[in-house]
């Protein structure tokens, strides 16, 4: 196996830094005493050049990391981003051929270097690290790469301070505005004619000790996209109120309203969906004519909403230089409508939308029946998962920003059916895994530098291993986790009383449900950590599922039980099994029996067996009293108790808690809660509501992983009889199937469909 063992290179400022760890237990404070000393570096825009010469014959491979991220141009062309965050002791770098965009002769490699500074969920930043590591190999065009001699030249970068980019914080400290003045930007910097005498050489980071891996994962797709409308409009009344207003120096007046000053006009955009990605304009205007850029989820009032919902305001001010000018934010939003207002004399001549997300074929899985309702929530959360994994599964694109694992336990079985690829599930077990070094019992959110916990989240990270080795049969990979897989239920363990159950795991967030109010009235405190003195179900049923689901694991390794989780199942009905209600309550002394306290039950299979029909007919009847995350859970019980028929009607009932609600509200993703009014910080697009992209093709159309099948999964289809006509594609192991109802007839036929697009029908005994 070849190593990348670069060169490290930064910045003079940040040559001798000692980095400070930043990887702490939530309720611990970081050791950040090196950092307390002095005023931390925050935003950080650095440009960098190298020079290369090219014979015109050999091919070029470039291998490349960079601490925060980086954006490469080679002769001025984008060429990519990246890395994926990662740790620093499992840090990524990327392999990339550069042949097709180098010249004979000199060529120019540029890099946009950037170190946020923030300890948040986005990056492994705020620790002290900036850097970036590059190496060129060149070979021979008969010279496969695997076995090519790793004698990389490293390269040497000469670099200058980006002064462009200013703005505070937003989100959950999550990013920057991005207030940008071109007077402060020289758009030629990345082209191969640009006189970079000047610019200092970078030196040697001495403290960088990465440990370096390739990207497991493919590099992001970025295009550019038409906005849907676009439209010259008068400025909006509340434009004389905004903050952004008294940004202006003194010495520069603002013109008045429009009905007092006609030819002052503003641009309305919609771009006709939510994208995640920026808007890349194009305008004319003399040196300090500024443009006012607000970008936003939703329109209010007839115009757009900025002051976001989600806790990000979205209103930044581009400062033009003299002639035409240029604007290309840095880093992304998620968003779909932008009002930009220019000072008066400024010519907007061209507004685009720069679109980034994972690669994602959305030909490959689809479905489209007689229910309207149906295929549009398919959509929109389709929609949300592409949108929302990056480069990696991101609880939205706009707050937070940050891989959670009970979200990825959604998110990734949905992103898996929709692409066929198990490539970023992987990624996301490995990262979560290794944060074992902080907690056994692992944090919530990786690979960022805020050390977040949630007890609920620790438990279903085994869920994520069964989702890869039902898809995959992948043994070897299931194994390669098993430590850390019992190293969880080990943490736990220390929480337990004689009878096995869980009393007060006070380390984490024990969170139930996400938001408070969405919780079915859970009659147990759930303070941050855990105070309260007592044993709780939620915390319990997950527990238990965990241990049943670590049993699996072992039987499939061929490993003895470690864990007698029927023996912990017994006590988990004792304590919360009340006979007489046929109900689990809440908790140990609790006659209250909420939802949450049924559902987690059943989906494991803790339910007594007599009570399994007065529970199903509980769930029903309460519907989705829950938030969205738990609604996975909720429809995979249904399903487990046989009630397909109520699993089809709960995807596309139409209360104020359901799918139909979101579309309702003008959905084109799917949201962090069934309204936007139900949680006080909605997000419009979060992937976590995607259940009802794998409980339609696994329980309804019957396309059940399973590796003991031949073709690696099972046909159990249960087409309800509403539906009288489905089609649904799925991709699966690089091959692609269907299932079709059509008019109304009992039969449900399925196919594999050729390369050709022929369809081959296949028996439903695989």
């Amino acid at each position: 196996m070849q190593i990348f063992q670069p060169i490290w290179y930064t910045i003079p400022e940040f040559s001798k830094e000692i980095p400070v760890c930043v990887y702490h237990k939530e309720n611990e404070l970081a050791d950040s005493r090196e950092r307390q000393k002095k005023e931390p570096v925050r935003n950080l825009h650095v440009l960098a050049r190298s020079g290369m010469e090219w014979d015109g014959i050999k091919r070029v491979i470039l291998r490349i990391s960079a601490d925060d991220y980086y954006k490469l141009y080679i002769n001025g062309i984008f060429i990519a981003q990246g890395p994926a965050p990662s740790y620093p002791e499992h840090y990524y770098y990327n392999t990339l051929d550069i042949t097709p965009f180098l010249h004979q002769g000199k060529n120019i490699v540029a890099v946009h270097l950037y170190y946020q500074g923030l300890v948040n969920r986005v990056w492994n930043s705020g620790d002290g690290r900036f850097g970036v590591a590059a190496e060129l190999t060149v070979e021979d065009e008969t010279e496969e790469l695997a076995g090519a001699a790793f004698s990389g030249r490293s390269l040497r970068w000469r670099y200058q301070i980006c002064h462009a980019c200013s703005g505070d914080v937003i989100g959950y400290d999550t990013q920057f505005l991005e207030n940008f003045d071109s007077r402060k930007w020289d758009e030629g910097w990345k082209l191969p004619e640009y006189e970079d005498r000047d610019w200092p050489y970078m030196v040697q980071a001495e403290w960088a000790d990465y440990r370096l891996t390739e990207q497991p994962v493919k590099m992001l797709d970025i295009y550019e996209i038409k906005p849907k409308q676009m439209k010259e409009e008068p400025i909006p009344a509340e434009e004389e109120t905004s903050p952004a207003k008294e940004e202006l120096p003194p010495n520069k007046k603002r013109s008045a309203q429009s009905k007092e000053n006609p030819s002052r006009s503003s641009w309305f955009v919609d771009m006709g969906q939510e994208i995640t990605g920026s808007l890349v304009i194009r305008a004319a205007g003399k040196a300090g004519d500024r443009v006012i850029i607000r970008c936003a989820e939703e329109c209010r009032d007839e115009d757009v909403r900025y002051d976001m919902r989600c806790n990000c305001r979205y209103e930044e001010i581009w400062t033009l230089d003299n002639g035409t000018c240029t604007l290309e934010p840095y880093d992304y939003k998620g968003f779909r409508y932008a009002r930009i207002i220019p000072d008066t004399g400024v010519k907007i001549e061209d507004i685009k939308g720069l679109v980034r997300h994972y690669p994602m074929d959305t030909g490959l899985c689809t479905v489209k029946s007689s229910d309207g309702n149906l295929d549009r929530i398919f959509a929109i959360c389709k929609n949300g998962v592409r949108l929302g994994t990056q480069e990696g599964y991101l609880d939205c694109p706009t707050r937070e920003k940050g891989q959670y694992l009970g979200d990825a336990v959604v998110t990734a079985h949905s992103q898996v059916w929709l692409t066929g690829s198990v490539e970023m599930l992987r990624k996301c077990i490995g990262q979560f895994a290794l944060t074992r070094h902080i907690c056994p019992g692992l944090m919530a959110v990786a690979p960022g530098s805020f050390m977040q916990e949630i007890a609920d989240f620790s438990l279903l990270w085994l869920e994520l291993l069964l989702t890869d080795y039902r898809f995959t049969g992948d043994k070897d990979f299931l194994r390669s986790h098993y430590r850390t897989a019992a190293g969880v239920m080990e943490h736990f363990r220390t929480y337990a009383r004689e009878d096995g159950l869980l009393v007060q795991a006070g380390d984490k967030w024990n969170l139930v449900d996400w938001p408070e109010n969405l919780r079915d009235g859970y009659d147990f405190e759930l303070s941050r950590p855990v105070v309260a003195y007592g044993c709780h179900n939620v915390l319990n049923a997950l527990y238990t599922g965990a241990a049943k689901n670590l049993t699996e694991i072992e039987k499939i390794l061929g490993l003895a039980p470690s864990m007698d989780w029927g023996k912990l199942r017994d006590s988990y009905i004792k304590a919360f099994y009340r006979p007489k209600k046929g109900l689990f309550a809440d908790s140990e002394t609790s006659s209250h029996c909420a939802l949450h306290s049924n559902v987690y039950a059943v989906y494991y299979g803790l339910e007594p067996g007599e009570a399994s029909g007065g529970i199903g007919d509980f769930l029903v009847k309460k519907g989705l009293a829950c938030g969205v995350l738990v609604s996975y859970f909720y429809l995979k019980a249904l399903a487990r108790l046989g009630r397909y028929e109520d699993v089809f009607r709960s995807i596309v009932n139409e209360s104020e808690h359901g799918w139909v609600n979101m579309l309702r509200e003008g959905a084109d993703t799917c949201f962090e809660a069934w309204g936007k009014e139900q949680k006080w910080n909605t997000s419009l697009c979060h992937p976590w509501a995607s259940a009802p992209i794998p409980v339609l093709i696994e329980e309804i159309a019957g396309f059940v992983p399973d590796p003991g099948q031949a073709r690696g999964f099972g046909l159990l289809p249960h087409i309800p009889a509403k539906l009288s006509h489905i089609a649904m594609s799925v991709p699966f192991r690089g091959k692609r199937y269907a299932v079709r109802k059509d008019n109304g007839k009992e039969r449900i036929k399925f196919y594999r469909i050729n390369d050709d697009m022929s369809m081959e029908e296949i028996h439903q005994e695989c």
